[in-house]
């Protein structure tokens, strides 16, 4: 997998912010007021699901989060999952 990871600092400054994006905000730690944008259609989709993978060997992308009523899902290498029993407490 690919580290994309930026400072916020290094983040391109936003320009057009449409209705029909997602907008994630994050915060500088060096307390800097500004704006700026990041590819959230990529990160939303990764983000935690209700659609969990039938095998584990289901494809995926690395990073990915699922979770049913049961189980926690992480895809912790392109098309490998690992799960985990979920309980309360």
């Amino acid at each position: 997998m690919t580290d994309n990871s930026k400072k916020v600092s290094q983040l391109p400054t936003a320009a057009n912010v449409a209705s029909s994006d997602r907008v994630l905000v994050l915060r500088d730690p060096s307390g800097a007021p500004s704006v700026r944008t990041v590819n959230a259609n990529i990160f939303a989709a990764n983000l935690v699901t209700g659609t969990v993978p039938a095998t584990a060997n289901t494809t995926g992308i690395a990073g990915t989060i699922r979770y049913n009523d049961s189980y926690i899902y992480v895809c912790v290498a392109n098309n490998t999952w690992k799960r985990a029993a979920l309980s309360t407490w």
